[in-house]
């Protein structure tokens, strides 16, 4: 039987007792359900994706940290012509 609900979609428990053929008030229940399922399945498959994309983004990040490319790009500018050591005085 049909699963019954209180506040449309809280499950009860409970379940129809009424013969599917003589039961009008839960007409096509099945596909409905059915309809839920999907839908559900949907939901996690696109969160999955989302994830996934958070975890390639996370990992390019990682890999462009401490690559050799971004060390060979960087460079130093000296502001004062008269000092040669670029180190900070210390």
């Amino acid at each position: 039987g049909c699963p019954l609900v209180r506040d449309v979609f809280e499950l009860t428990g409970d379940f129809c007792r009424v013969p599917k053929r003589r039961c009008h008030r839960h007409y096509c229940w099945e596909k409905l359900r059915r309809a839920e399922v999907d839908l559900e399945r949907v939901r996690v498959w696109y969160k999955l994706d989302e994830l996934f994309e958070q975890e390639r983004n996370v990992r390019a990040a990682m890999t462009n940290r401490a690559g050799l490319l971004a060390l060979m790009l960087h460079q130093t500018i000296q502001h004062d012509p008269l000092c040669t050591d670029l180190r900070s005085p210390a």
